[in-house]
């Protein structure tokens, strides 16, 4: 740790004792900081990414952190930032036999599962996995990607030899084998029922559902219901009272916006249904420290069979009667 030597006197120095005292907290944070992809060497799984002779790492793994994210992939830092993002470890890869042909691989620590799939989500678009990689991924030409456990992982290729167009995905599966952690997806999925759901539609949001600040966590999935798509979201709040806050805060906005807003019977005091703008019908209502919810409904029937399992699958999860 360096030695700072304060000014005895001088009216600057309660001030430059305060600037000093955070700049050694950042200088702490940083000394301390340990990649967790440098556990077991300094960043060494990238070397594991390596099956073949053919191809080479370009100088040494790379490192950011969110004050610096920006400099590598500044039209999208804030969005891996606002997902929790925690460090990115990446790495160059040449082909031996020169030319153009080159692989990059990009860790993201997302700090933790949820984090992770609700990246991975909004790269693949909707589109169901069809690699088996992690606990879910999504590639096409030139591009992979997948998540496993809390870590977000990105590959990108530029590839012309014909006998290497396989060697994406075999970096990926050597990746996937060496980061700590599991395949399992995260818990929080598990708040919305299989039945009828959409496969690949499930996704993370952060900063808010249908662009509502108040519901700003939620896990959201399609299901096909009586022949027609419908939206489910399962929103997280600190605290039941928290959650009750945002039902009512929902239901002010409706009934600013001029629209009707009725009770919802047989789904608690605080159920109610109205129109959403641009999503038909919606039918909302709180349990425990959770907001449920299902949109773009044409009839309220073909939404009230889904959300009543949604709340059923919630209370056995969180043991609430």
């Amino acid at each position: 740790m360096p030695i700072f030597i304060l000014p005895k006197t001088g009216l600057t120095r309660p001030a430059l004792r305060g600037c000093i005292t955070l700049l050694m907290i950042l200088f702490s944070m940083a000394v301390t900081c340990i990649s967790p992809l440098a556990e077991s060497g300094d960043g060494s799984i990238f070397s594991t990414a390596l099956p073949s002779p053919e191809w080479q790492m370009e100088g040494q793994p790379y490192g950011f952190l969110p004050p610096n994210l920006y400099e590598y992939i500044n039209g999208e830092a804030e969005f891996f930032i606002a997902f929790g993002f925690i460090e990115l470890t990446g790495a160059n890869y040449t082909s031996v036999a020169g030319g153009k042909d080159t692989v990059t691989i990009d860790i993201y620590d997302m700090g933790n599962k949820l984090n992770a799939f609700g990246v991975l989500q909004s790269k693949r678009g909707g589109q169901a996995s069809a690699l088996n990689l992690g606990a879910a991924s999504t590639g096409s030409d030139g591009y992979l990607a997948f998540y496993k456990d809390r870590f977000f992982v990105e590959i990108q290729a530029y590839i012309t030899l014909e006998k290497e167009k396989g060697r994406v995905e075999t970096m990926a599966a050597s990746i996937a084998a060496h980061l700590p952690g599991d395949n399992t997806p995260p818990p929080e999925l598990f708040y919305l029922p299989e039945k009828n759901r959409v496969a690949g539609s499930e996704r993370y949001i952060k900063g808010g559902i249908l662009g509502h600040a108040f519901l700003d966590r939620a896990m959201v999935c399609d299901y096909r219901i009586q022949g027609q798509k419908v939206t489910a979201f399962v929103a997280m709040l600190p605290s039941p009272r928290d959650a009750v806050q945002a039902v009512k805060q929902h239901r002010s906005f409706f009934l600013k916006s001029g629209k009707k807003c009725l009770s919802l019977d047989r789904f608690g005091k605080h159920g109610f249904v109205s129109e959403e703008p641009y999503h038909q019908k919606i039918i909302e209502t709180q349990v425990g420290a959770f907001v449920a919810g299902v949109y773009d409904l044409s009839t309220i029937e073909a939404g009230k069979t889904l959300l009543a399992d949604i709340i059923k699958t919630i209370k056995q999860r969180e043991n609430i009667r």
